[in-house]
């Protein structure tokens, strides 16, 4: 296995205190370059926009990073998206880009329960030139609607018998280790293991860095040996970007 993967909520290509750069791709254009720099090959985003009026009626931000990642690394990125809310016009979502082929194997839609937005699952299957693994990405809702949402992420993976594949989930949980959604990407169904970094703040550090990490890698099927992971101290949106690598 040789893979180095990334999660990070980019908050809509706004600065951290919400805000857009003068060019409102500017800061797409950083994190597509710290994405080349870290020499990674899998990347999980949310808070992805494709052409809205807040971002960019041009722009879908999943394409616009993998196409500049296509033009300064030289590979072929691809991109999934799904959609969590229409904005009348374009649309907010999750995003999977990947350097490898992949396709899209699941989109779940996560209504709402108590919070005033749905959320989404997305997972494809990336082929790498060894084998191929599953990459989920979630954004999970608030005011208790993680704990239902997890739930639904891990009955429908467990019901469509992915609980014997490699599988890696990157997302933001919204709520922090040690919470009941977290035990539920844990445990329900079938196991996984916390690969992110413990007790490393991955929300609004600049401000405190003793806030919690909602950011998370779950991973299940293949050897933790070799591994290792961080967060990465880029404040270019209010998260910090969690990475996992081969040493």
């Amino acid at each position: 296995m040789c893979i180095n993967i990334l999660t990070w909520n980019i908050k809509v290509g706004q600065n951290k205190d919400g805000g857009y750069p003068v060019s409102k791709t500017g800061n797409l254009d950083r994190i597509a370059d710290l994405i080349k720099d870290s020499k990674t090959s899998i990347v999980c985003l949310q808070e992805v926009d494709a052409y809205t009026l807040r971002s960019g009626i041009k722009t879908h931000q999943a394409a616009y990073i993998a196409n500049r990642l296509t033009l300064t690394t030289g590979k072929v990125w691809n991109y999934k998206y799904i959609v969590s809310k229409n904005m009348n016009p374009g649309y907010y979502g999750n995003a999977i880009l990947s350097c490898y082929p992949m396709t899209t194997a699941l989109k779940i839609h996560l209504p709402k329960v108590n919070s005033k937005e749905d959320r989404s699952f997305l997972l494809t299957n990336v082929h790498t030139d060894d084998f191929s693994i599953y990459i989920g990405t979630f954004h999970l809702g608030l005011q208790g609607d993680q704990f239902f949402q997890a739930q639904q992420i891990k009955n429908v993976l467990n019901n469509n018998c992915y609980f014997d594949k490699r599988i890696i989930l990157g997302g933001d949980l919204n709520t922090p280790e040690g919470s009941v959604a977290y035990h539920i990407m844990l445990n329900q169904g079938f196991p996984m293991i916390d690969v992110g970094p413990v007790g490393v703040c991955t929300l609004n550090c600049y401000n405190n860095s003793d806030n919690p990490k909602i950011d998370f890698l779950f991973l299940r099927g293949l050897s933790t040996y070799n591994l290792r992971s961080e967060v990465l101290p880029v404040d270019i949106s209010d998260h910090r970007p969690v990475m996992l690598y081969q040493f």
